[in-house]
């Protein structure tokens, strides 16, 4: 009888993006985080301030307000966060760039996925803002 003593874990993909201390190169996520087609994966992340939602409503109402061009796929992570996974580029500079995205009156955050993003941090370290001042000449 054989007996494997180190027996091969097999890491779904949300718990290889968000393993503390992820090691290797940038090579190692571009492995596991393409497509099987060989489509680009773009990820955000994703939190709504002073509000939780269930994952239903949350997927709907994001899919409403972006209209992606194509399907993307919402993952459910720790505190609150979310990953997006999208497969068009357009799609993923225009949720980030666009906005502010407001659901349900409350502000969406909405960040690139980094390695260092740890979901274990109650609020995103960085936060982008949108500030709109009366009165000043659109060139500025």
């Amino acid at each position: 009888m054989v007996v494997d003593l180190e027996p091969s874990l097999n890491m779904s993909w949300k718990d290889k993006l968000l393993r503390a201390g992820l090691t290797g190169s940038d090579k190692d996520l571009i492995e596991f985080g393409g497509g099987s087609d060989g489509d680009l994966i773009l990820l955000e992340v994703l939190k709504l301030l002073g509000r939780s939602i269930g994952y239903v409503a949350f997927h709907n109402r994001i899919s409403n307000l972006w209209k992606p061009l194509k399907p993307f796929q919402l993952m459910d992570i720790v505190n609150g966060y979310y990953l997006a996974k999208l497969q068009n580029i357009e799609d993923y500079e225009r949720v980030l760039t666009q906005g502010p995205w407001i659901i349900y009156d409350q502000y969406l955050t909405v960040q690139p996925w980094t390695k260092d993003f740890s979901p274990l941090q109650p609020y995103l370290s960085v936060v982008m803002a949108w500030i709109r001042l009366s009165g000043l000449p659109g060139f500025m």
